[in-house]
């Protein structure tokens, strides 16, 4: 690589790739600001407001999402003020500029409480008026949409809003289209009306979901980071891992895995767990390359794993009405052949590699007092499994009563031990931690409205489904190319629902099971924050590595090869997703363990010794066999597999016998 091409990658801004974390270090860098001043009283109120309708009761849905909603935009307003956000910065050190771009925000703050309120009002007396509304719904719809759409461009960028404007477009030009597409169309007056008071909305589903859920799970994560939960895992992960010769990748993958179960975005679990563990496996001889895609694809991976998935899952809930609980079941053998691919290609790659060596004893934290530290971490999470799994109460108390457990539990240690001073900054950081989340989730609200209002859904569906000629499986690779196609530059709540409300039914048209349609679309929404082109995780994990973030890219796929075949998997095969019988359950679920082990190593190019091209592609043939849900695949991969096998096994013992004097 030239030196000019290493100055490019070390200047990777990796806070620049994540929405919440660029608004992290805004925060933190303008913390002196008044401006920002002003925003933590209204981040703190913001938690305070969650924490009492939590305990206390939801209002109707207006005023809970509507004021959910106008805390998020009055915390982006406030701190991603409009100088900085037009003109490329061109005139942000005038003065009288910057003075008349902040009376623009504060007023526009204004009219957003204002327009809240209106729509509250328009909601409460649809019934007396029998469904008809006023010139305020108008004006409320009007003020809403405008300032969700320049929020969005603030902190999210350029994407979602004009996604959003294109689907509003679609509904303005109904009448004009071509026949396939065409509707009767409707006016400004019809969609303002709609996005402030109708039930699916601007404070429809995505909204309600974070207005309620989201949040309280962003809070709890906000408690958990500020204990020091994050270096506890990262040394429980090194101190189980350490002692073998992948152990600082394998730590990698364990701590990425166990972080992004309280993290819904891969970018910033990159970055909270990967400044620890791609600087130690690099220092152990893993290419850069390698590092920074391990750490991307287990980031990733956090999102699927059971019992505490992604955002995109708690709007799973509510898109298909199944209990979290079923959904956790159904993830759960998935993410572990996720997970199992990612253990195999590092330990595959610690043999391959020469460079690589064992962490040294005194560098490998010891089990025993890393626990004796930290038990109460462990006491946290099982609060949080209790309420989530066992009492299987709501999401939503689950998290609070998690959050409210922090504290409270940290009281057993003396010097972690939260006081006053910290819980005030721990509701703040929730606070601003969530905002670039309900912008986003308001703004996939209008694209989710203009889809309701309009029927597209179903024609898109209809549409696809012809294209695949009534074929399952064609449909279901165009469904995993659009998910791609939206994730690369959507944050991965905001691409599953635009993916579950148009592609997901049409799934279901095909006699895919409800639930199986929304999580096939929910991996890869999550997917492709590792899939190239944009590939977001990788590219924080190359900044952190100082690589190329395409070859990063690369390497993050085929780390986690399984995650794009399980989805195609569990969709042939119910067993899969853990339903049927005990037996089928189990003989799938190790076919699909023999199946990951072989095309993991065929990828890396190890097994008992290194690997030919001819011997990778018949590991990968005979491990993709495996794979599919028949006796007859499953007998032709055992052959090949057992044949390969054996053939490696006898080259071994050959490398290994003493050559005759």
């Amino acid at each position: 690589m030239s030196d000019d091409k290493k100055q490019e990658v070390k200047e990777i801004d990796v806070a620049a790739l994540d929405s919440e974390l660029a608004a992290a270090k805004k925060v933190e860098e303008g913390k002196n600001s008044r401006f920002i001043r002003m925003a933590a009283i209204v981040a703190f109120c913001m938690s305070l407001f969650h924490v009492y309708t939590g305990f206390f009761g939801l209002f109707e849905y207006v005023t809970q999402r509507g004021i959910h909603l106008a805390f998020g935009l009055t915390l982006i307003l406030l701190t991603m003020p409009l100088y900085e956000h037009v003109f490329g910065d061109k005139f942000a050190q005038n003065k009288g500029f910057r003075v008349g771009c902040r009376i623009f925000d504060i007023a526009l703050i204004i009219a957003v409480w204002v327009a809240v309120f209106m729509a509250r009002d328009e909601v409460g007396q649809l019934a007396e008026r029998a469904g008809g509304t006023t010139i305020l719904a108008i004006i409320a719809g009007c003020i809403l949409f405008f300032a969700v759409l320049e929020a969005a461009r603030r902190s999210l960028g350029y994407i979602m809003p004009v996604l959003a404007l294109i689907f509003v477009a679609y509904a303005l030009a109904g009448p004009y289209l071509p026949m396939s597409i065409a509707h009767r169309g409707y006016t400004f007056t019809r969609i303002f009306k709609f996005l402030a008071t109708d039930l699916d909305g601007m404070f429809g589903t995505t909204l309600s979901v974070s207005s309620t859920v989201i949040f309280m799970f962003v809070l709890f994560g906000a408690f958990l980071e500020s204990s020091g939960c994050s270096e506890f895992i990262n040394k429980l992960a090194l101190s189980v891992t350490g002692r073998v010769k992948a152990g600082p990748a394998l730590s990698a993958v364990v701590a990425s895995a166990l972080m992004g179960t309280v993290n819904g975005s891969a970018v910033a679990n990159v970055v909270g767990t990967g400044t620890f563990t791609i600087p130690l496996m690099k220092s152990r001889g893993y290419k850069p390359q390698f590092a920074g895609g391990v750490e991307a694809v287990s980031s990733t991976g956090g999102q699927i794993l059971p019992p505490v998935m992604g955002a995109g899952a708690f709007l799973m809930v509510a898109f298909t009405g199944v209990s979290y609980f079923k959904i956790v079941v159904a993830a759960v053998l998935p993410a572990v052949m996720y997970f199992f691919g990612c253990a195999f290609a590092v330990i595959s790659q610690s043999e391959i590699n020469p460079d690589i060596i064992k962490t040294p004893e005194n560098e490998i934290p010891k089990a025993g007092p890393v626990l004796k530290s930290g038990w109460f971490y462990i006491l946290i999470i099982a609060v949080l499994i209790y309420f989530l799994m066992i009492a299987q109460i709501s999401p939503l108390r689950s998290a609070l009563y998690a959050a409210v457990s922090v504290p409270l539990v940290m009281l057993m240690d003396k010097q972690k031990r939260f006081t006053l001073k910290s819980i005030i900054p721990s509701l703040e950081k929730a606070g601003f931690a969530s905002m670039t989340i309900v912008i986003g989730c308001a703004c996939a609200g209008i694209v989710v409205a203009m889809v309701s209002l309009t029927g597209i859904g179903v024609v898109f569906g209809d549409m696809m489904i012809g294209l695949a000629h009534n074929l399952l499986f064609p449909s279901l690779v165009f469904t995993a190319m659009a998910c791609v196609i939206l994730g690369m530059g959507l944050p991965t709540t905001s691409a599953y629902v635009i993916a579950a409300s148009i592609l997901a039914p049409a799934l279901t048209k095909l006699h895919l099971p409800l639930l199986t349609a929304h999580l096939f679309v929910f991996y890869y929404a999550c997917l492709s924050a590792i899939t190239p082109p944009v590939a977001l995780a990788a590219y924080a994990g190359a900044g952190i590595a100082k690589c190329s973030p395409m070859t990063t890219a690369v390497e993050a796929c085929k780390i986690g090869f399984a995650g794009f075949i399980v989805p195609f998997i569990f969709c042939y095969e119910p067993a899969f997703m853990m339903q049927g019988p005990a037996t089928t359950v189990i003989i799938v679920a190790l076919a699909s363990l023999m199946g990951t082990f072989y095309i993991s190593v065929g990828f890396q190019g190890w097994l008992l010794v290194k690997l030919n091209i001819i011997e990778r592609l018949l590991l990968m043939i005979g491990g993709a066999l495996m794979f599919v849900p028949t006796i007859s695949s499953d007998i032709a991969g055992l052959v090949v597999l057992g044949i390969v096998t054996a053939e490696l096994f006898i080259k071994r013992k050959k490398q290994n016998t003493p050559t005759a004097a």
